[in-house]
């Protein structure tokens, strides 16, 4: 059987639809537009239907019932009408019109449906769902309600095999299945499962055909049917069925409800009901594609609820605890402007937080320029604002060591000017020891590292300690580095004016760069829609405005304000790192 949301535009016929299983043939197929006959199961006990089948009664009973909702023709959410309509509606609905229950409905995805029915969190599942052996050990099973087909679909001009054990016999092909089906046993069963491609969704197994990645795919055969129609001249069903089986509703083990629909489904069956119901579903006159259709219970959860909160990473350059307590009053304050649900994070580097952007577990990244020129080069994430600090935009690095180090400084902080060149000041380290932040800090590694290397000067290993506070830290000890560089000014922090009162005394600045680095920024994930950032943006500038804002901004990066850019503003930056022989495109990968 097959499960789940089907990616592929899918015009359906009448058998664009039983995509568990469907119909036999040891014949050609019939046209997409003819549908395929459905034939009804065999109930394993059920009553005969000489004899009147009566119902009970279940008093009111609310059922809940697991259902994908994108999953034609079983269920699915019209996008026209917004309602929810398909086969198990119809059957359901009558059978609880008939036994006096009301059925509520759940949408939920098909990868765990079966185990969750089986640990109790629904009264049952209704997905045309493949009653197999395996499955019945840990859920009870309706009696069948119809039988259906497994065939093999492959491309239009595949002329290598003509059948599964055809296909089976040559070690070079392989299959492509959905994961979690019955499908994907039945092709282990044939070509074991180190030839099969696995896919989350049926309709990516289907592309792999289509692009030729794989050679075939095993396939309910009214659902392969639905393909031919929506891709005739591209492929086509070969071969006679691999497996018949019978589809059913699931339930706990030991359900006192499995008995009531194995008697809803024999009367339907007398009466004539469910020829009625299959005929409607699996009939010519059903043309739904999933081009019309919802992603049910696959539909990407809304951004900012308390399901589904957005993430605000923090660059890691200050102490972990400094950053998500001021990380946490700015989300206290966003949420409150924009009602979404916030949480914060501190990545453990720079590239973590870069790939953060990327997977989905950052959504709001306040990002040093080198690691969002990184990000955006990889598409994660689009630069919203920039912060800024007594006034400017841009900011340089500087050079640091402790004054008993014995270096000479060539900065004056009197008049908060070099009083020599780089060359000069730089010289000094050559042979000795430096300590960065992080390979993707612009003030703490990148710039300064550049400046190092265009004045000749040859230093030992560095070590990289995470955090600009924390190369002021390892300086002051002593015995780990013998300089550093973070950015103007770090020793201002309000840790180290706590625990290092003298800091401004023992580390001194050798040398500064000019502000040619921009500002840190607010980026948001290339996943987040517009309206989203957009009103983000809106709270952010709306924030920046008032007096507990700006406490909170300066309080987590020493933020005066925020000032919207797009990515133009690095351009110059992009220059300057080429200039500088960094190349961007080599980080990434």
């Amino acid at each position: 059987m097959k499960k789940t949301f089907l990616l592929i535009s899918i015009l359906v016929a009448a058998s664009l639809i039983l995509a568990a299983c469907a119909p036999a043939a040891t014949e050609a197929p019939p046209p997409p537009t003819e549908a395929p006959v459905m034939t009804e199961a065999p109930a394993t006990e059920a009553p005969q239907v000489t004899e009147e089948i009566v119902l009970p009664d279940l008093g009111g009973r609310e059922i809940t019932i697991a259902i994908e909702n994108a999953y034609l023709p079983f269920n699915f959410e019209s996008l026209e009408t917004g309602e929810a309509d398909g086969w198990d509606y119809d059957f359901i609905n009558e059978a609880c019109r008939r036994m006096n229950c009301v059925p509520v409905w759940q949408e939920f995805g098909w990868d765990t449906m079966i185990a969750s029915v089986a640990e109790g969190q629904f009264d049952m599942a209704a997905d045309g769902i493949t009653i197999t052996e395996e499955r019945a050990k840990t859920v009870d099973f309706s009696d069948g309600y119809v039988n259906i087909e497994q065939r093999l679909l492959v491309g239009i001009d595949e002329d290598r095999f003509e059948n599964i054990e055809e296909f089976a016999a040559d070690p070079n092909l392989k299959l492509a299945e959905q994961v979690g089906t019955t499908n994907y046993e039945a092709a282990k069963k044939h070509v074991g499962e180190e030839r099969i491609m696995a896919f989350d969704t049926f309709g990516l197994a289907v592309q792999a055909v289509l692009s030729g990645d794989a050679d075939g795919v095993i396939i309910d055969e009214t659902a392969g049917l639905g393909y031919l129609g929506a891709n005739k001249e591209d492929l086509k069903l070969i071969g006679p069925s691999i497996s018949s089986d019978q589809l059913g509703f699931v339930f706990p083990k030991g359900s006192d409800l499995v008995e009531p629909f194995n008697l809803a489904i024999a009367q339907m069956k007398a009466d004539g009901t469910l020829n009625e119901i299959n005929l409607k579903w699996f009939g010519p006159s059903f043309t739904v594609t999933y081009e019309e259709i919802g992603p049910g219970a696959y539909a990407e959860p809304e951004f900012g609820t308390a399901d589904n909160p957005l993430i605000m990473a923090l660059a890691p350059s200050a102490t972990t605890q400094e950053l998500i307590a001021s990380g946490e009053a700015i989300a206290a304050q966003l949420s409150e402007i924009t009602g979404y649900t916030i949480e914060t994070t501190v990545p453990t580097s720079y590239g973590a937080l870069v790939e953060a952007m990327g997977s989905g577990n950052a959504h709001i990244g306040w990002l040093p320029p080198f690691a969002y020129v990184v990000a955006h080069e990889k598409e994660y994430a689009d630069v919203a604002l920039s912060t800024l600090r007594f006034g400017a935009d841009h900011y340089g690095a500087q050079f640091i060591a402790n004054v008993a180090s014995g270096f000479t400084p060539y900065f004056d902080p009197a008049t908060n000017e070099n009083t020599g060149d780089a060359a000069t000041a730089l010289a000094q380290f050559d042979g000795k020891k430096p300590c960065w932040t992080d390979p993707l800090s612009s003030s703490g590694y990148v710039i300064p590292s550049g400046y190092v290397a265009d004045a000749g000067v040859k230093t030992l290993s560095a070590a990289f300690v995470q955090g600009h506070p924390t190369v002021v830290r390892a300086l002051y000890a002593g015995g780990i580095c013998d300089f550093g560089a973070t950015f103007i000014d770090a020793r201002t922090s309000s840790s180290l004016a706590e625990d290092l009162p003298d800091v401004m005394d023992k580390i001194v600045v050798i040398w500064r760069t000019d502000p040619v680095i921009p500002n840190d920024n607010v980026s948001y994930a290339a996943s987040l829609p517009d309206d989203v950032r957009q009103k983000l943006t809106a709270a952010l500038l709306q924030m920046a405005g008032t007096e507990e804002g700006k406490a909170s901004l300066q309080a987590v990066y020493q933020i005066e304000g925020l000032k919207e850019v797009d990515d133009t503003f690095y351009d110059e930056f992009r220059v300057l790192l080429e200039a500088s022989g960094v190349d961007v495109t080599g980080l990434v990968k």
